[in-house]
């Protein structure tokens, strides 16, 4: 995702839609994990904020597609290719904090879930001006 030319985007966006579709598979397994392993082991909190991790991976790796379809369509955009970049790495940082927070008892982890979660607030605003921009060069 670091280069962002027109050359190879319908095979970038794929790319990005592929990380995306992995990563709701991946957040399903976690739930269920959570249901069946975890949530005997760890606390209602706890297992509330798992959760939190689990719906949120979901929300975003459903951006990631969004965006990986958008790239497939109107080319590499920058704000495009640096929103799925900001998207992937929030998941990392929230959702892998949450998750180690949870399964470590660690509160060490905690410390990483703003950054990703900043990571994502900045990937949606660019999301949206993208899409504005993208708008505002549609011919009727």
């Amino acid at each position: 995702m670091a280069e962002c030319s027109n050359k190879n985007a319908a095979r970038r966006g794929g790319q990005i839609s592929a990380l995306g579709a992995l990563l709701v598979g991946l957040a399903i397994i976690a739930g269920a994990a959570g249901d069946h392993l975890v949530a005997g082991q760890v606390s209602k909190q706890s297992l509330h904020v798992y959760d939190i991790a689990v719906r949120f991976q979901i929300y975003n790796a459903l951006g990631l597609v969004l965006l990986g379809i958008l790239i497939r369509l109107w080319g590499k955009r920058r704000l495009l290719c640096a929103a799925a970049l900001l998207m992937a790495l929030g998941v990392l940082f929230f959702c892998g904090a949450l998750y180690l927070l949870v399964m470590t008892g660690q509160s060490f982890w905690a410390i990483f879930a703003p950054l990703g979660g900043t990571a994502w607030i900045v990937a949606w605003l660019l999301l949206a001006i993208g899409l504005w921009q993208a708008s505002r060069q549609v011919k009727e």
